[in-house]
């Protein structure tokens, strides 16, 4: 799973850009000085937050907030993540979020990311998180049928 890789020079970046992301895909971030490290860029694990804005702006967009999911008795813990670094943003940067449902299987649901600074065509970071819908309990249940019905058209 993930996103295609290339060779651009140097480094080795996703290749993915902006365009690849429908518009209800995309959530826009602007860096906080809380956000950034000593060293003037975001620190490393804030870029999981910014995933989290855009995975749970997806989940809003296509189906429900995430707030009725936990009213319902559902929740999604993470059970697994990782992301990849290219460069760091820095403090007032806007960044672009761009969140696909990239599998879903059974109980679980992993989304891709990708953050852009601007009109730049290659991401900051990519990364991706699997998640696991459960009940209050941590009990495993299967995706929701109203859910999986409208995912079919996003998956990747």
């Amino acid at each position: 799973m993930g996103f295609a890789r290339r060779e651009t020079g140097e480094r080795d970046v996703a290749s993915v850009s902006p365009a690849d992301f429908a518009e209800n895909q995309k959530v826009t971030v602007r860096v906080r000085y809380a956000d950034t490290d000593r060293m003037g860029v975001v620190y490393h694990a804030n870029y999981f937050a910014f995933f989290e804005s855009g995975r749970t702006e997806l989940i809003r967009r296509l189906w429900k907030p995430y707030a009725h999911l936990e009213r319902e008795g559902l929740i999604l813990p993470i059970v697994e993540a990782g992301c990849r670094y290219h460069r760091g943003a820095e403090y007032d940067d806007l960044l672009t979020v761009c969140t696909r449902i990239a599998a879903v299987t059974g109980a679980r649901l992993r989304f891709d990311y990708a953050i852009f600074r601007g009109l730049e065509a290659d991401p900051l970071v990519t990364g991706f998180t699997v998640h696991c819908f459960t009940d209050r309990t941590g009990k495993p249940r299967r995706i929701p049928p109203e859910f999986m019905a409208v995912l079919q058209p996003y998956l990747t």
